[in-house]
């Protein structure tokens, strides 16, 4: 598994880490590293947000003007991430965190999705991890302990004729299992695949929610810590503005009780 970015050509092109940690308590992690390249403009972020038990949110976002690339690390501006660790630094929310691996990597989908000779790669680094570490913002502190999950999107497809017009993600765990599904629908029906203990199949086969709570809601473009800016406006528009929606809450995972993070995204 390297790290090096995948890099690419043509008028846009976008790549990101997703890295989540799920807590015993309900305490939500969310960690964004992500850049894209729209008509020849780079843009990359570094978002982080804590959703707390209490229905209260911790949010830190920065740029990353500098990005430096290896097969065993990634400077990404203020974030560093290793094979089993991620580190990051902004004004809003810091932290460090150690994933101890209970899988190894995994493609569930080669590429997940392919149109006209552009494709979309999702590879899960982190299927399932034990994670521990200690996240920071201005006036609180607090260790943080786990069930982590990162993983990696690539794609070249030209968001003004992107062919995914609804997808599903998501991830759960109990004491023993772990499972991640994807499923996006295009015109030409459904492409989904499944992680689960190790074993890849084709479908989403998603588990049996509770009821969640809704952890982030609203168009794509005006989530808080894109800050999109000038720009806001032609990326709706370039995009078709998608909507999404992202839960967590309890589940039930082959008979036994489990977290989940899932969200559903919607384009036009």
């Amino acid at each position: 598994m390297s790290l090096a970015l995948r890099g690419g050509r043509g008028p846009f092109v976008l790549e990101k880490w997703c890295v989540d940690v799920l807590a015993p308590d309900g305490t939500v992690l969310l960690v964004y590293l992500g850049w894209m390249r729209v008509l020849g403009a780079p843009l990359a972020r570094v978002t982080a947000e804590l959703f707390r038990p209490d229905g209260s949110v911790v949010r830190g976002h920065a740029k990353a003007r500098v990005i430096r690339a290896a097969a065993d690390r990634l400077e990404f501006g203020p974030a560093t991430l290793r094979a089993d660790s991620l580190s990051w630094r902004t004004p809003g929310l810091s932290g460090e965190l150690r994933f101890s691996a209970r899988h190894p990597a995994a493609t569930p989908r080669d590429p997940f999705l392919e149109d006209g000779g552009r494709r979309l790669l999702w590879t899960v680094e982190v299927p399932d991890a034990d994670v521990e570490g200690e996240l920071r913002w201005p006036g609180g502190a607090t260790a943080l302990e786990g069930r982590g999950y990162r993983d990696r999107v690539w794609f070249d497809l030209r968001p003004w004729r992107f062919p995914i017009r609804e997808l599903r993600w998501g991830r759960a765990v109990s004491a023993s299992h772990a499972t991640t599904w994807v499923a996006a629908r295009t015109g030409h029906g459904e492409i989904a695949a499944t992680w689960t203990d190790g074993a890849v199949a084709q479908g989403a086969r998603e588990p049996e929610f509770g009821p969640g709570r809704v952890l982030v809601e609203g168009r794509v473009a005006d989530l808080p810590g894109l800050r999109f800016g000038v720009l806001r406006p032609l990326l709706r528009r370039l995009t078709r503005d998608p909507r999404e929606v992202k839960w967590a809450g309890p589940a039930t995972l082959a008979g036994e009780p489990a977290r989940a993070v899932h969200e559903r995204v919607v384009w036009g």
